[in-house]
Formats: C-alpha cells, sequence, structure tokens
C-alpha cells in the first residue's frame, strides 16, 4: 500500500535521510519510530508529498507519488500533531468546513461527519465551539477530521501528546478499529512507546536517516520483550 524505495534527502551537507526503503501493507498498523534527528518529520514530509526526495521512489498503491499527487489525496488522511482547528468555530462547523476542502457535501459530508463524530465520542461537544474544548477534545476532533471520506491510508504524528488518559484511550481504540473492520492502512509515529506496542503490528525503526529495522513486531520483540529493550539494545548504542 506505502513503498519507499531507496529515499534520500539532504540539507545542505546534512544527510536527513539515506537509502530509505520499506513496505506498509494494506490493512496494517505500522510504527514509525526513531530518536531525534533519526530522519521521521523528513521522511513523514516526502510521503505527504510536501519535500521531494533527492533520489528514490515512493508509491502509494503502486503510484508513484509525485506523479500522481490527485491520486495520492483522494487515498491519504494525515492527522498533524499541531491541531489545525478554527477556535472561533464549534467542532460542526470545522467538521463543516474541512470536509467541504475535501470535495464532501451535501448527504455525503452529512453521512461522513456522523460517522467519525461517532468514532471519536465528540457527540456531546459538537456544538460547542472548539475554544471550550479541553486538550484532549481538540486532539480527537483532529483525528475526526483526518478521518472524513474514509481514507484508506492514514498518517498519524503524535496524536495524543498532551491528553487525557480517555481521550488517548478513545484515539487508540478507534485506529484498532479502522484497521480491523474498514482495512485501512495506518503509519503512526509516536515518542509513547506503550503506544506502538499495544497497537501496531509492524515496525519501522529509523537512526540517523537509516531504516535499522523493519519487520513485524512480533518478529522483533522475542520472549516478552518490550520496545524500550529492544532499542536500548539495537538502536540507542
Amino acid at each position: 500500500m506505502i513503498s519507499t524505495l531507496n529515499v534520500t534527502k539532504t540539507f545542505g551537507e546534512k544527510s536527513a535521510l539515506n537509502g530509505v526503503s520499506f513496505f506498509v501493507p494494506r490493512g496494517s498498523i505500522t510504527g514509525l519510530i526513531g530518536r531525534n534527528g533519526a530522519g521521521k518529520t523528513t521522511l513523514m514530509g516526502i510521503l505527504c508529498g510536501l519535500t521531494r526526495p533527492d533520489t528514490g521512489s515512493v508509491q502509494i498503491d503502486g503510484v508513484e507519488l509525485f506523479e500522481n499527487m490527485t491520486h495520492a489525496r483522494e487515498k491519504i488522511g494525515y492527522v498533524p500533531q499541531k491541531t489545525s482547528l478554527y477556535p472561533q468555530l464549534t467542532g460542526r462547523e470545522n467538521l463543516t468546513y474541512f470536509g467541504m476542502i475535501l470535495g464532501l457535501g451535501g448527504k455525503k459530508l452529512t453521512r461522513s461527519m456522523d460517522e467519525v463524530v461517532a468514532a471519536t465520542s465528540l457527540g456531546e461537544v459538537l456544538d460547542v465551539r472548539v475554544s471550550h474544548y479541553s486538550g484532549g477534545m481538540q486532539k480527537r476532533l483532529n483525528l475526526a477530521i483526518g478521518l472524513l471520506g474514509n481514507p484508506p491510508i492514514l498518517y498519524l504524528d503524535e496524536p495524543t501528546v498532551g491528553v487525557d488518559r480517555e481521550s488517548r484511550e478513545i484515539i487508540l481504540e478507534t485506529l484498532v478499529k479502522m484497521s480491523r473492520e474498514r482495512g485501512t492502512t495506518i503509519l503512526y509515529i509516536s515518542h509513547y512507546l506503550q503506544e506502538i506496542e499495544k497497537i501496531c503490528d509492524r515496525l519501522v525503526i529509523l537512526d540517523q536517516g537509516v531504516v535499522v529495522a523493519n519487520d513485524l513486531a512480533e518478529n522483533l520483540l522475542r520472549d516478552g520483550e518490550s520496545l524500550e529493550q529492544y532499542l536500548e539494545e539495537n538502536v540507542q548504542k
């Protein structure tokens, strides 16, 4: 569903990505992890089509990303770390606005809004101004916007940073349900390793711009080993 082959990117004399290759299968939840400076942000920018790699190939559902951006935009939903909301508007108004940007309208938009509101448990605050939302509610609304139109691919960049426990559980449960019931392909960035262990079936580990691990989580974490232990023994040396 998502594949990169020998992707490189440099900024001046600094190499951010060096021959990055990996594959994210359809319907999987893949955790993309690495220390600060590992290249995650650069890679995410490339996968979103915001930054062109110096060399290499990126394919979305078998189509070259930078040769057909329209195809990619139809396939990908993106939930950034920083919430992209209009605080003076209600949750409903935010969803309507972003849904219209995506080309949704009429019954299709209404149906999609109903689905994402139910998935993120925002029904009780839907007509409340976002300026009155808690941090956790804003994160859930941010996720709901990313889910509009039921994109087959979903990128999430630290979606639970600064949220309360209830909102964190709702977000994680929503993602697992989407993967299992809809076959959504999810690429998940988080520095919360316990979250990665809980929901991800595959792991892609970056270190200094290089993929140092790309496999099923169960193949990497054996005999009850935690992800933190794996990183300490194999990466963080």
